[in-house]
């Protein structure tokens, strides 16, 4: 299952070689302050609880072929959002 999370793009954006488009911090903020926005982490479930953004959904890239089901669910969710997703890993 090939799964695409999409990111928000805001003005001109330069897209890097990957393809998708990137925001900047202050543009997050600002996003994030609508709270029409869903935030999606995608570091190792360690990392996520280390800390993360609050709100943050965990989705985890590695090891996308063995996640369990409720990453599968989280997943399908995304799919059916009505509002931008953007996502983090650092």
């Amino acid at each position: 299952m090939r799964i695409l999370l999409l990111a928000v793009a805001v003005a001109a954006q330069l897209a890097p070689s990957d393809g998708a488009p990137r925001i900047s911090q202050a543009e997050f903020k600002k996003l994030r302050a609508t709270k029409k926005v869903v935030i999606v982490d995608t570091r190792t479930r360690d990392a996520y609880d280390r800390g993360h953004i609050p709100g943050a959904v965990l989705l985890p890239v590695e090891g996308r072929q063995t996640w369990p089901d409720e990453y599968n669910a989280t997943a399908e969710g995304l799919k059916s959002a009505k509002k931008p997703i953007v996502t983090y890993c650092a």
